[in-house]
C-alpha cells in the first residue's frame, strides 16, 4: 500500500508542476493576426500613409481626471509640512536633574508642579522616552553643581538623580559677574 502511494505521487508530482500556457497561444494568434494586417497595409501603401491609416484607426481623446478630497486632508498636510524650530538657544555639553519619570502624563506635570513651587528660578524640562516621560530640571555646567541642587531636593524627590544631557547655555546672573571682577 504505501509502495503504491509513493508511486502515485511521483506520477502525480510532473503532471501537478507543469506549465499549462493556454493563455499565451491564444494572445499570440492575435498578435500573428495583427502583424499580417500592418503587413498588407505595408505592401499596398507607402510608409506615411501606414501611419495616417493607423492614426486615424485610433483615435485619441484626452483623458479627465476628477480628483475629489476630504478638507482635513489640507489640514494633515498643512500640519506635517509645518517647520519644526531648532532649539531656542545653542546647546552644549552639561547636567541636568532627573526629578520624576512615569507613563502617566499627569502625573509628571503633577511632579513639575511640585518642583516649580520649590525652586520657580529653575527650568523644568518635561521629555518622552517611550514609554515613559522624563521630568528634568536645570542646565548646569557640572556636575558638582547639580549634585549641589539635586540635595536640596532631595526630600522631596528621593528618586532624583543626576544625569548627562544637552542643555542650553545657562543664563549669567548679573551678581556672579560682579563678584568676579
Amino acid at each position: 500500500m504505501k509502495l503504491f502511494i509513493v508511486f502515485f505521487l511521483l506520477a502525480l508530482t510532473p503532471v501537478a508542476f507543469s506549465q499549462n500556457e493556454w493563455w499565451k497561444s491564444e494572445s499570440e494568434s492575435k498578435m500573428q493576426e495583427k502583424k499580417k494586417e500592418r503587413e498588407e497595409v505595408k505592401a499596398t501603401s507607402s510608409d506615411d500613409t501606414v501611419v495616417n491609416n493607423i492614426t486615424e484607426t485610433k483615435e485619441i481623446q484626452p483623458g479627465k481626471i476628477n480628483v475629489v478630497k476630504s478638507s482635513s486632508i489640507d489640514k494633515i498636510i498643512k500640519f506635517k509640512s509645518a517647520k519644526i524650530s531648532p532649539n531656542t538657544g545653542p546647546v552644549m555639553d552639561g547636567y541636568r536633574i532627573q526629578l520624576f519619570f512615569d507613563q502617566s502624563r499627569s502625573a509628571v506635570d503633577k511632579a513639575r508642579s511640585t518642583a516649580l513651587q520649590i525652586d520657580s528660578d529653575t527650568p523644568t524640562y518635561i521629555e518622552y522616552k517611550a514609554p515613559n516621560y522624563l521630568l528634568l530640571l536645570g542646565d548646569y555646567r557640572s556636575q558638582l553643581e547639580a549634585e549641589k541642587a539635586r540635595a536640596s531636593l532631595i526630600y522631596e524627590f528621593p528618586e532624583a538623580i543626576v544625569i548627562e544631557d544637552k542643555i542650553y547655555l545657562p543664563i549669567i546672573k548679573d551678581e556672579e559677574v560682579e563678584e568676579k571682577e
